[in-house]
């Protein structure tokens, strides 16, 4: 799968004629491609640690597909640093159900996300899934609920030195891009309608599957699949109000899609529907660059 993914940022550079073979241009490409490798092997990581997927790779193809759908996450390296950060994060939470060291992971988490922000503002809106997490907790322990503002002030008093020492100001914070757009009129193209034409097909299928196959789940799964649930929903609220629609924002739908959307094909017993799907995802995203 990780292949695959290769091939499409090739083949997105081939098709914008990017491609060149200048020491800076091999530099930037390594170091793009290591990034998105990373979030793959993250997001593999994740799945078998959490189970959240059977033993397959269909989540890793599906993220891979949604990546190659939207090619401006390509161009936006903030966007996909954001992710990275929110990625580290929901692994954090994720294992909060075990309820080994919840005040390490939960620290952790708030840590992540903060940093998430200094690329992304609006990535401040996934603070939400932790205290949704955190709140299934607080019965136990009430200091809980304290200890994400300990991760926000440490990477807000570790930001500020910096830019003390680099620029001399402490006033980085003015420089956060904190507003919000709602003109969608970037997705008229048709290579956009496309692409979320099929990311909503595909969220609905999944969505109704879980609703139709929730009572069947074990107990500990449904903690984690309503914490999945609540990130995709924080993912459409961003890209929602998302100042800049060029599609990238919709990266923030991608890892709780690709797991939501491997479990459908893992459960559904129509073969002829989860092999459709299945083909669509391999060859569309190669396909909507003709448009």
């Amino acid at each position: 799968m990780s292949v695959y993914l290769i091939a499409g940022y090739f083949f997105y550079l081939f098709f914008k004629g990017n491609m060149n073979f200048s020491i800076p241009f091999l530099i930037q490409i390594s170091l793009s491609l290591l990034t998105y490798l990373f979030f793959v092997f993250l997001l593999n990581f994740i799945n078998k640690k959490n189970k959240l997927t059977k033993n397959n790779t269909y989540s890793i193809l599906f993220f891979s597909a949604f990546f190659i759908l939207f090619p401006s996450v390509f161009e936006e390296s903030n966007v996909v640093l954001s992710n990275v950060f929110l990625l580290l994060a929901l692994r954090r939470i994720l294992s909060l159900p075990s309820e080994v060291n919840t005040e390490k992971k939960i620290l952790d988490a708030s840590l992540w996300i903060s940093v998430a922000v200094l690329f992304n503002f609006w990535s401040i809106l996934f603070f939400a899934v932790l205290f949704f997490a955190v709140f299934e907790r607080i019965s136990k322990n009430y200091k809980y609920i304290l200890i994400p503002f300990v991760g926000v002030f440490s990477v807000f008093t570790l930001t500020t030195v910096y830019y003390l020492l680099v620029n001399d100001s402490f006033l980085w914070f003015l420089d956060l891009q904190t507003s919000i757009g709602f003109d969608f009129s970037e997705y008229k193209s048709p290579h956009l309608i496309m692409s979320i034409l099929f990311i909503t097909v595909v969220f609905l299928v999944s969505i109704i599957q879980k609703r139709l196959y929730k009572t069947t789940i074990p107990l500990k799964e449904k903690s984690k699949n309503r914490l999945l649930f609540y990130t995709l929903l924080i993912g459409i609220i961003l890209i929602l109000i998302s100042p800049f629609k060029n599609g990238s924002e919709f990266v923030f739908l991608f890892a709780p899609l690709s797991v939501f959307t491997a479990n459908y094909i893992e459960t559904t017993k129509k073969r002829w529907v989860s092999e459709t799907i299945l083909w669509v995802t391999v060859i569309l995203p190669f396909l909507i660059y003709f448009l």
